[in-house]
């Protein structure tokens, strides 16, 4: 176990400070807090509104129930039963973290909850919504790796942490998504004729 506690903070140093660069001190602070995608949220949901009017209720309660219980067993759960230090927290690596945001936190990180929930907002979307996204569905993963990889980059978690994160994301949204989709006056988006 401590040879791979011992790969991951190897692996974390290499993303933390060998990899950087003005683009990603520029870039990933912003890209990995929720606020910055409040734009993207509201046009999504105005254009699912506008497609499907009240039939996309049924979508968006869904998903904010997912994004809820993978919040809520991350913080609750997860990050309670392994306790572990952030690594802008360790002791460990004291003076070896690039903190690349204003603070470090005060909660534990295992499992990344920016990388849980975003990992579950894009696979339940590409899981439900299929054919109306078409080829572009394969880019929310790209987004939500990002988010998890800001993570690392700014000196808040693991890499451990942000697969454990995307792991347990992926997992309860695929199980929802699968939900969501056996019921035939919900999965509206499959469909090539919705109204």
């Amino acid at each position: 176990m401590e040879k791979l506690a011992a790969l991951d903070r190897w692996l974390f140093k290499q993303i933390n400070s060998t990899g950087e660069n003005a683009f990603f001190d520029w870039l990933l602070p912003s890209w990995r807090t929720p606020s910055f995608w409040i734009p993207a949220y509201l046009l999504l949901l105005f254009l699912l509104i506008y497609r499907f009017k009240q039939k996309a209720g049924w979508w968006i309660f869904f998903l904010v129930t997912t994004v809820g219980l993978v919040d809520l067993i991350g913080n609750q759960v997860l990050k309670q039963t392994f306790q572990r230090l952030r690594p802008c927290n360790e002791p460990l690596l004291a003076g070896e973290v690039f903190l690349r945001i204003p603070a470090c936190g005060t909660g534990f990180s295992f499992i990344s909850n920016h990388a849980a929930n975003h990992f579950a907002i894009a696979t339940f979307m590409f899981l439900t919504l299929g054919k109306w996204l078409g080829k572009t569905g394969y880019l929310l993963f790209f987004w939500a790796f990002v988010v998890g990889y800001a993570q690392i980059y700014v000196g808040v978690h693991y890499p451990a942490d942000v697969l454990g994160g995307a792991i347990v994301g992926t997992t309860i949204a695929g199980l929802f998504a699968t939900q969501y989709n056996k019921q035939p006056r919900f999965a509206i988006f499959d469909s090539e004729n919705s109204n």
